[in-house]
């Protein structure tokens, strides 16, 4: 608990700190017009913040920056978050497309919301094996032409044009389908898969060559669907050139290859899909050295109550939380919104 002058000169140091990046001198916070107290009763009031271990020096005669410890009183009891502004939250709405498919979407956040705070950021995919088949259809595009067509969780839809040796009447193919869709309709993306294959031999037996193929080519479909390429997507990384603690070649290569190896960060969004609201992670609470002086804020995105994935941007610790976390939270919720869509 800090008393209401310590807590008035934190909140001041903070607030020139997350704006300048530079150390803040007693001096500078006994001008400011609400501070009213003499250079002498702020230096003691600092001295006192750093014994505590809010704030730290970072070289003798240099002014004070706070620690990881002062960031997290900061995050979590002092700072006032204000709602988006209309202007802004229609800005962030016109860039997210609702005519894109799941993945596409995901991207599309992912680019906006790098953009929008200036930071990288990061949205943690769905699992793809948890993904529910909804439904399978076959469109004939010509005579030897057929276009694939699978639905997983009633927004995610994945089709594949396949090309066949030999004609394939429309009976056939609405027999095709209905036997699919009678199977596997209902059944999670591993399961349905691991059904597929342990058939196919029978069907082998009992459907005419053409059928197979059509059912051949939604396996490969299934197959691609499982073989997800990045556990996350990242964007918008050379933002991170803009912020003189991260810019220098060295930091940014160790970033760069953290967020490539995905294991800490994986758990950190794990970690994130278990809880309510808003996460904010500060320095080492990231997992690792590499991530001293950067900040991690996610938030969970969902469908009908259940956790797709979580979304969420890194950069430095002293970054501007009253406007990016807001900015983070309701791009989640937009989200959540198109992907129910």
């Amino acid at each position: 608990m800090l008393n209401d002058r310590s807590q008035l000169l934190f909140k001041n140091l903070m607030g020139l700190y997350l704006n300048d990046g530079k150390p803040v001198g007693s001096s500078t916070l006994a001008k400011l017009p609400d501070v009213g107290l003499s250079s002498a009763t702020v230096r003691n009031v600092l001295a006192d913040l750093e014994e505590l271990g809010l704030i730290q020096s970072p070289h003798t005669s240099a002014g004070r920056v706070p620690t990881e410890l002062g960031y997290r009183l900061f995050v979590d009891s002092l700072i006032s978050y204000q709602p988006l502004s209309k202007q802004s939250l229609d800005s962030i709405q016109q860039q997210l497309s609702p005519r894109l498919n799941q993945d596409e979407l995901l991207a599309n956040v992912s680019r906006v919301l790098s953009g929008v705070t200036g930071m990288t950021s990061m949205v943690l995919m769905p699992r793809k094996e948890r993904e529910v088949l909804k439904h399978i259809d076959f469109i004939a595009l010509g005579a030897n032409r057929v276009l694939v067509v699978l639905v997983f969780n009633d927004q995610d839809i994945q089709n594949r044009i396949i090309e066949l040796e030999q004609p394939i009447s429309a009976a056939e193919l609405q027999q095709t389908a209905n036997f699919l869709n009678e199977q596997f309709v209902g059944r999670n993306l591993a399961e349905a898969k691991h059904l597929l294959v342990e058939r196919m031999q029978r069907l082998r037996q009992t459907l005419n060559s053409m059928m197979l193929s059509v059912i051949e080519a939604t396996d490969e479909v299934l197959s691609d669907q499982l073989a997800q390429k990045l556990p996350y997507l990242v964007s918008g990384k050379t933002n991170l050139l803009h912020y003189q603690e991260l810019a220098s070649s060295q930091r940014l290569r160790a970033l760069f290859d953290a967020f490539e190896q995905h294991s800490e960060m994986l758990k950190l969004l794990d970690k994130s899909m278990q809880a309510k609201g808003v996460q904010i992670f500060i320095g080492k609470e990231c997992g690792s050295e590499i991530y001293q002086d950067c900040s991690l804020v996610t938030t969970p995105y969902e469908v009908d109550g259940e956790v797709l994935g979580v979304l969420g941007v890194i950069g430095p610790s002293r970054m501007r939380y009253d406007k990016v976390v807001p900015k983070v939270d309701v791009t989640a919720k937009i989200l959540s919104s198109l992907l129910k869509k």
